[in-house]
């Protein structure tokens, strides 16, 4: 039998998709286009039998690497499963198979005398069409390569190609899946959707798929007349590359005027889109991950939006937007609640196009269900330049990260996560394990940089938002409401007009080593949120209230914060602040109007203030601690004589 060699070359090495190496992991091998599993591997020797396929270990010289291994098929996928258990795949062909291609093209430039011949005699003049294929040998065999090439399209924008381009994904679903090759260079006209079936690559680098119609988009993965249950739709689908323009109308140009995604999917698993450009969106979305396990979208631009309802009220659209499988929001059945989950939005982005402005939200949802998540939302590394509402927009997310992203000039919140109201949707879900890392959000209009919302019986856990930038806010810089102990560490306010970091009614908060700078209210504000822990924290200039604020609450320890130019006091414990700690400050006046260093209500009862250093600002005793009644104490003896024992 013939055998054809993979592996063991430089490019073989196993990565995450962040180009991390993998050393030691098991890869599968399976026949490319169909997917079926390949068990008769051989060591490079064509005889010995290899067991199991997996990258180098770490003491070997090339940790990582695939080694060297032979099997049957010239043409292979590898598969591993990522840290979320879900299967990545990539196509490659055997050396042998490249090798003899290249020479068989190599001589037939070279021959000699090289003509097509008339059987009446003499030679051919072209251009040449021919209507069956030619086949040579070493050559790939399209058909047996599953390989199909979109063939009869005009492709000049105007025509309705779709006929053409369904036909070869047609031949592809046939033949059990394939790679559908739309050709480069040119613009193709489609009337309605297009319909991708399971194991299908489209390659549509270079080329542009244009919308011609008034009601449809380009691309999705059902009929009309198809159901589903859970994720059994069509799947392990992947678009590369390609302009997907949703031609939606504006008054000057354009056709489309529906409410309609451009690209679909339901109901599937294994959903990849990869190096695509998604542009002029009519009023939905230009990329719907719906019941979707394992959608990818990865390095893809999506540019302009117009709302075309007659009712305009589609401006927080998001231009990908994770649903789940509910009546009024999927186009097919079952209606079974089905989420979308594992889903990874990667290297993007979000943007007006040359002749539409931007969606409602980059990447989102606003579903929900009793006893529905969606789990696993990964959206990282994006670029977010302008969202009418949210950049971001979490609804009922859980076990999801949110990093590494750029996102500016939001009409209201860079990023927000929330569920619904139990009060108003009659059930209550309870997310948790939300990471919100190393973003940078310049500039949202109207509120927080970011938020993460719960409820008083629907409480969220496990939040960490860290290593945040967020400037120039138009209200808060960092907001987290009804959380149950929230750890808000080493962002930087730069600038807000409200607060810069605000935390009220949840519990065990921890907020450290956070700088805050130039806000109009608060440096901090944490209010009801027993427990908290306040600390290492730089405050540096408000226009308005305190530098740190203590609300309503209990047993909080504020330690170590240095507060510089607040306008009244640098530290505050207002009414009920009972039990605190306030210990171990720096409390300047900058060039600020500071008032007082440390004050405290009077029913801020228990409290211990001490330790502090109030140095260096010219006031006296009564004025760098006014505490109102016997409220607190000013030595860790009980004392209550100021300045007790901190320093003034």
């Amino acid at each position: 039998m013939a055998l054809y060699t993979f592996g063991g070359t430089p490019a073989d090495v196993l990565t995450t998709t962040t180009g991390d190496v993998v050393p030691d992991w098991p890869l599968l091998v399976r026949v490319a286009g169909t997917g079926e599993l390949i068990t008769a591997l051989y060591q490079p020797d064509g005889v010995t039998p290899l067991g199991e396929l997996r990258s180098n270990p770490v003491g070997s010289s090339a940790p990582g690497a695939i080694p060297t291994f032979k099997c049957e098929i010239p043409a292979i996928e590898y598969e591993y499963l990522d840290a979320a258990g879900a299967p990545v795949r990539w196509y490659q062909d055997g050396r042998e198979l490249t090798t003899d291609a290249l020479t068989a093209a190599t001589d037939a430039l070279t021959a000699t005398a090289t003509k097509l011949d008339t059987i009446a005699g003499g030679t051919v003049e072209g251009p040449v069409v021919f209507s069956q294929p030619i086949t040579a040998p070493g050559l790939t065999d399209f058909g047996a390569a599953r390989l199909f090439v979109v063939e009869g399209a005009v492709g000049d924008g105007i025509a309705d190609d779709r006929l053409g381009i369904q036909a070869a994904l047609d031949a592809a679903h046939t033949a059990g899946g394939g790679t559908v090759v739309i050709p480069a260079g040119r613009t193709y006209g489609v009337g309605t959707f297009l319909v991708v079936y399971d194991n299908t690559t489209i390659y549509a680098y270079g080329a542009t798929l244009r919308a011609i119609g008034t009601g449809a988009g380009l691309l999705r993965n059902f009929l009309s007349s198809e159901t589903f249950a859970g994720y059994s739709g069509h799947s392990h689908i992947t678009v590369l590359g390609g302009t997907w323009d949703g031609n939606a109308a504006d008054g000057a140009s354009g056709t489309v005027t529906a409410v309609t995604d451009v690209l679909n999917f339901i109901h599937a698993r294994d959903i990849t889109i990869r190096d695509a450009t998604v542009t002029n969106t009519s009023s939905a979305h230009a990329l719907e991950f719906n019941a979707v396990d394992g959608g990818r979208a990865i390095n893809c631009r999506f540019l302009g939006f117009k709302d075309t309802s007659p009712e305009q009220n589609r401006g927080t659209s998001e231009a990908i937007q994770l649903d789940m499988a509910k009546a009024g929001s999927s186009s097919i059945g079952d209606f079974d609640n089905t989420p979308a989950k594992n889903i990874l939005v990667q290297g993007c982005y979000f943007g007006p196009s040359d002749r539409l402005g931007v969606f409602g939200r980059a990447v989102g949802s606003h579903a929900a269900a009793a006893g529905v998540y969606f789990d696993g939302i990964q959206v990282i590394g994006n670029r977010v330049e302008g969202a009418a509402a949210e950049g971001v927009h979490g609804y009922c997310w859980r076990r999801s990260v949110i990093a590494d992203n750029v996102i500016s000039g939001t009409g209201a919140t860079g990023i927000r996560l929330t569920h619904p109201n139990p009060a108003t949707a009659g059930f209550s879900i309870t997310p948790h394990s939300l990471v919100i890392t190393g973003n940078t959000i310049d500039a949202p209009a109207t509120d927080a940089g970011i938020t993460v919302f719960g409820y008083t019986t629907a409480q969220v856990s496990g939040v960490k938002i860290a290593d945040n930038v967020v400037r120039s806010s138009g209200n808060t810089g960092i907001r987290c409401d009804y959380c149950t102990s929230p750890s808000i560490t080493a962002n930087t306010v730069d600038t807000a007009s409200s607060t810069g970091i605000f935390v009220q009614a949840g519990s065990g908060a921890v907020l450290a080593s956070n700088t805050v700078r130039a806000v109009g209210s608060n440096g901090i504000n944490i209010t009801s949120s027993a427990g908290a822990t306040v600390t290492g924290n730089q405050v540096d200039t408000t226009t308005s209230n305190h530098g740190i604020f203590v609300g309503t609450l209990g047993d909080a320890l504020i330690t170590g914060n240095h507060v510089v130019a607040a306008a009244s006091a640098g530290i505050r414990l207002s009414d009920n602040a009972v039990r605190c700690t306030v210990t171990g400050n720096k409390v300047r006046k900058g060039t600020g109007s500071t008032v007082n260093g440390v004050s405290a209500a009077p029913t801020a009862t228990g409290a211990v203030i001490t330790g502090n250093d109030l140095s260096g600002n010219g006031w006296t005793a009564a004025v760098a601690l006014v505490v109102t009644g016997s409220g607190a104490v000013l030595d860790w003896a009980g004392g209550t004589t100021s300045p007790g024992h901190n320093r003034i």
